[in-house]
């Protein structure tokens, strides 16, 4: 049986208003990050913020869970006030994918954290982030880059004998980029395994588990890309291992 991945859902917005038709509430999800779930061999399971208060019950009938990218993590959970105005929480998703983690890394279910996802998986550790990159490090790379989503941004290296080094076979990793929030002290029991040239940390995992994956960039925007499409195999297959292991 193909293993169930529970994703996060992205951020709400609202619609534009049509004459004769209320401005309606939407949740939004990217439909890359289903179609990479899908295109490896199992099966997404979309899980929304009202999942919150049941998110041991979740967690318990899915074998890998995968955060996504979206809006910013509050800095109180981090214990800072908010930097400025470029800072856009999502207490909501917030709230969910917190509660996702603990239960997840409880129950040592394979998990695969990008962007956001990855800088929720640092808060959750006890560690921060940078709120604003252009203010707070001035001096480095532009981490939002413009125009195609599909081509990288700049070159990664990834560490010797990390999970992320297995997967994608080469010290050297194209990938793109689009934050402005970013992992600044490193939350415990996590390695950091893949830097950009101005030493920003782009990549996370925790050794102790099969597979606990952070990373920075969009993998699901580079299907085209062999290195890519194998975070996204290799999260699945450690995920089948899990199923098979608790079944």
């Amino acid at each position: 049986m193909p293993a169930i991945i529970g994703v996060t859902s992205g951020d709400a917005f609202r619609e534009r208003s049509a004459e004769g038709v209320p401005n309606r509430p939407h949740a939004a999800l990217k439909q890359d990050y289903l179609d990479a779930v899908a295109g490896a061999g199992a099966i997404p399971l979309v899980v929304s913020p009202e999942a919150t208060s049941a998110t041991d019950l979740v967690v318990s009938r899915i074998e890998g869970l995968m955060l996504v990218g979206g809006l910013d993590v509050h800095p109180s959970s981090y214990g800072e006030p908010l930097l400025n105005d470029t800072v856009d929480p999502s207490p909501d998703r917030d709230a969910l994918e917190l509660a996702l983690l603990r239960s997840a890394l409880s129950l040592r279910v394979p998990i695969l954290a990008i962007c956001r996802g990855h800088q929720v998986l640092n808060v959750a550790r006890g560690g921060s982030l940078w709120q604003d990159l252009p203010t707070q490090r001035p001096d480095g790379l532009r981490h939002s880059q413009r125009g195609d989503p599909h081509s990288p941004g700049h070159t990664l290296s990834v560490a010797d004998g990390s999970l992320l080094r297995q997967i994608v076979g080469s010290e050297h990793l194209e990938a793109n980029s689009f934050h402005h929030q970013a992992v600044r002290e490193l939350g415990r029991g996590l390695r950091p395994t893949a830097w950009s040239s101005d030493g920003l940390i782009e990549a996370v995992e925790d050794p102790a588990h099969r597979f606990v994956l952070g990373v920075q960039w969009h993998p699901e925007e580079m299907l085209d890309s062999a290195p890519h499409r194998a975070i996204f195999a290799s999260f699945v297959e450690a995920s089948e291992e899990q199923a098979r292991d608790s079944g």
